[in-house]
């Protein structure tokens, strides 16, 4: 038997689709566009901190904390928070089976592997490329240093209640393949304002030169292209394969919830930054 192998992510969209009911996709789809609305309209989305780091305004000792708390929060756990919803796919087959178990997988490793530092092979060359240093969170420790928080002054680094209770939640999602799927997505999707404005006031602040570093992963390409969208689209298309009509409720209650704690989170680095200034 052959499979086509040029387009991986259409290919596994299509069977992630293609392994429930058509009837049952529409309707999840209508539940996950709801979804996508909510947290387009939540003030996570729109938050004032998107305008302060689009107008520069955070030090860069602002800045060492912003990075040290999305650490803590968010970033040591995103590459396994991805690698475990590979592994609670094994939930889905007993309901749907085994190759579209197989096709999530398959649509969450490439997500993976870009997300460890894995890159598209360059037409004419065959195998992969790529390099650790280009994994996402590897990026995020070289920015660190810049900012003045490098690797070994972490343990001594006292994070926010609002980065444990963020990250408390991410890693409570663990064991449920449907939060942890919405968690992802949630992410991918919330965050899209901020990474570009995020990455100007950083590099406008930083003495050394971090422009092709962990502030080039989120942002626009060349072509106008964000990884995010693609990654945020993945992730909705395996909540949309998890979800059943009698977990609606839940999860529109449990995506409001963690939007909440993620903008309470933003709040926090807003009080920090203006405690830096009012120190300074």
């Amino acid at each position: 038997m052959t499979f086509p192998i040029e387009n991986p992510r259409d290919t596994s969209r299509r069977i992630v689709r293609e392994s429930i009911a058509p009837e049952l996709w529409r309707d999840n789809e209508a539940f996950t566009q709801k979804l996508d609305r909510t947290i387009k309209g939540s003030r996570l989305f729109n938050h004032p901190v998107i305008a302060s780091f689009a107008r520069k305004e955070f030090t860069l000792k602002s800045m060492g904390i912003v990075h040290s708390e999305v650490r803590h929060a968010f970033a040591e756990h995103f590459g396994d928070a991805l690698i475990r919803l590979m592994e609670t796919t094994g939930t889905l087959e007993r309901r749907l089976g085994a190759k579209p178990k197989m096709a999530a997988r398959f649509l969450i490793q490439l997500n993976v592997l870009e997300e460890l530092g894995y890159k598209p092979t360059p037409r004419g060359k065959t195998g992969f490329v790529g390099h650790p240093g280009f994994s996402h969170y590897w990026q995020l420790v070289d920015t660190l240093t810049a900012v003045g928080h490098p690797e070994q002054s972490w343990a001594s680094y006292a994070p926010s209640p609002e980065a444990d209770a963020v990250r408390k939640s991410l890693l409570g999602s663990f064991g449920d393949h449907l939060r942890l799927a919405v968690v992802l997505a949630g992410i991918e999707t919330a965050f899209i304002p901020y990474y570009g404005p995020w990455a100007d006031n950083t590099i406008a602040v930083c003495p050394t030169d971090i422009s092709k570093g962990y502030h080039s992963i989120h942002v626009e390409d060349d072509d106008g292209t964000i990884v995010d969208h693609d990654h945020s689209e993945d992730s909705w298309y395996i909540v949309r394969q998890a979800l059943t009509p009698d977990r609606y409720a839940e999860i529109e209650t449990f995506l409001n919830d963690v939007l909440e704690e993620w903008a309470r989170f933003v709040d926090m680095l807003a009080a920090k930054d203006r405690d830096v200034k009012r120190a300074a």
